[in-house]
């Protein structure tokens, strides 16, 4: 390496003499064979196409390289060599096209990305790369026809080949200075899907499916695929072709990943309990949890400092050390706090009746502008986005108030036939520091209130850590052990139907009054004080947060009650079964 730079040799051969100086070209696109590649540079007469594959290949004069890098092992021994005779041509802008297995663990593809880049760079270059996913191909394959044995679990990332070519002109276009890396992956399909598509039409095909099928229904491609899961921890490479949810390790991973040409394709998520707990579905995104970037830590005595991904299990775990604790502790602490800023997570009734009230300031990435934003709860930009669930900005870190470590002290009051009026005098009760009510069923006649005091002399019993029921401490033990965990989530999503309605005053003694003969198993009431923000439920109102759980066939019963029953229906997106 230490010959490449060596000036003599650099100032020789980027001032060749005039009769061997090879012709420019605006844009040289070279590949090792690759289709890709060729595609490319035919759709404009400026760019020219290099086959890297030939050893004695000439390399042109050239303002610009875009360099598609081989997918497999099988060139990457050319790589460094004609890397060498590509930066001393003294290209300004370089695109490096490279795969998506860089972002799910395959080591080798991203050294690969990072020897090219460093190459380029240290010649001067401005470097972009692409990691792209698969591209789109519609010319018949030669096993598609056992489309039926793949289960339509296993899916990967198909790009189509204009959104690659409009990103690339738009970097070459941005003479932006230093090394960018983008993912783009495109639209997440399940293989199935795809091969089926390139399937041929004879009659050999029609009767290798015809098999194909008869072979599913005896488990076969399910044992395949199960076999080929156990491949991918020791190959990396493998992963892309069975996408799961994508769990980045830093918060660099994270901004390659969700980016300005990719954020449309991947969905963001936290602890993932949409998706494993509700049941919720995102057709064509790949799923992108980021509960590994959770690092937690105190800014100051009265603000904790945490990234989007730290639970509120995590912060409770720093914040008892440090003698504090959050204002706001939900029933349920494996959610991450950056999910709070975009849907409401509340205890009970206290001094803030969300996550989100607590915000001090949070840390944003806007891909649509491709900048980070650094907003206080007071501006615009954070009144804008929170709880807005069709903005597309990225929690990167959240600052939140704290306060001092309490002890709690609970009364129960059982209810026989309370009346709506009653029910809302109790939950209004400005002694308590949190109150909540419970009731069985729909219908069941009695509705038992509890009331979370700091003082031991207003209430009985021992002293609890935290101001929550024991479902609560129930919940976070079965979420704690992986088998129990599974079968929580499984039944919750298979068997069950939850919702968490927000009814005004009015609204609430309307559903009290009418609620008896519908088939709820399960009633919480939490009182919600109105905030004012723009995208909140409860922006104009005090709300009555009215948490239901009933069986998943009782559904359609339930929403021709509420379509009849009121004109306006609030709902909480983050739980809310689909």
């Amino acid at each position: 390496m230490a010959s490449l730079s060596l000036p003599i040799e650099v100032a020789d051969s980027r001032q060749p003499a005039a009769d061997s100086q090879p012709a420019s070209v605006t844009t040289l696109v070279a590949g090792f064979g690759d289709a890709r590649a060729q595609d490319f540079a035919a759709g404009s007469p400026t760019r020219q196409y290099l086959d890297l594959t030939k050893s004695d290949v000439e390399i042109p004069r050239h303002d610009a390289l875009v360099l598609f890098l081989p997918r497999t092992n099988r060139d990457r021994h050319l790589i460094d060599s004609v890397l060498e005779r590509a930066a001393l041509a003294m290209p300004t802008q370089v695109v490096i096209v490279s795969t998506f297995a860089a972002d799910l663990g395959d080591a080798a593809s991203a050294a690969c990305q990072k020897r090219a880049a460093e190459r380029m760079r240290s010649s001067g270059a401005n470097v972009a790369i692409f990691r792209a996913g698969f591209m789109m191909k519609s010319e018949p394959c030669a096993f598609a026809a056992f489309y039926p044995l793949i289960p339509r679990r296993l899916a990967s990332c198909f790009l189509h080949a204009k959104e690659l070519h409009a990103a690339i002109e738009r970097e070459l276009a941005n003479c932006q200075s230093g090394l960018r890396i983008f993912s783009l992956w495109g639209k997440q399909r399940p293989w199935r899907e795809v091969m089926r598509e390139r399937r041929g039409r004879g009659l050999l095909s029609g009767a290798i499916t015809a098999i194909s099928y008869m072979l599913s229904w005896l488990l076969v491609g399910q044992i395949g695929a199960i076999l080929f899961d156990l491949l991918t921890r020791w190959r990396p490479a493998l992963r892309a072709r069975s996408m799961g949810v994508v769990t980045p390790g830093s918060m660099r991973e994270l901004l390659t990943i969700y980016n300005k040409y990719n954020f449309r394709h991947v969905k963001i998520v936290g602890y993932n309990n949409g998706v494993n707990h509700f049941g919720h579905k995102y057709p064509g995104k790949t799923i992108v949890s980021t509960v590994g970037i959770h690092r937690v830590k105190m800014a100051r005595p009265d603000v904790l400092k945490a990234d989007g991904g730290a639970t509120v299990r995590q912060a409770l775990d720093l914040l008892a050390g440090a003698g504090r604790e959050l204002p706001v502790v939900p029933n349920y602490s494996y959610v991450c706090l950056g999910t709070a800023f975009f849907v409401p997570i509340h205890g009970s009734a206290a001094d803030f009746s969300t996550i989100a009230e607590t915000i001090t300031r949070a840390v944003l990435y806007d891909p649509q502008r491709d900048r980070i934003l650094s907003v206080g709860s007071d501006e615009p930009e954070f009144r804008d986005n929170v709880y807005n669930l069709q903005a597309d900005v990225l929690v990167l870190r959240l600052y939140l108030r704290v306060k001092p470590k309490a002890r709690y002290f609970i009364q129960r009051e059982t209810l026989p036939a309370p009346g709506g009026a009653d029910l809302l005098a109790a939950l209004r009760d400005p002694r308590p520091t949190n109150v909540e009510i419970r009731k069985a069923s729909a219908a069941a006649t009695e509705a038992s209130v509890c009331r979370f005091y700091n003082d031991s002399a207003a209430a009985s019993g021992d002293a609890l850590e935290l101001p929550r029921d024991s479902l609560g401490r129930l919940w976070d033990r079965l979420e704690e052990n992986a088998v129990t965990s599974w079968l929580m989530h499984a039944f919750a999503r298979y068997c069950v139907w939850h919702v968490e309605l927000f009814f005004t005053a009015d609204e609430f003694v309307t559903f009290w009054h009418t609620h008896q003969n519908l088939p709820i198993k399960k009633i919480q009431v939490r009182y919600i004080r109105r905030d004012g923000l723009p995208h909140s439920p409860f922006r104009e109102h005090d709300c009555m947060s009215v948490d239901l759980f009933m069986l998943r066939h009782h559904r359609q019963e339930f929403e021709a009650y509420l379509a009849r029953t009121f004109t306006i229906v609030r709902s909480n997106p983050g739980k809310h079964s689909r």
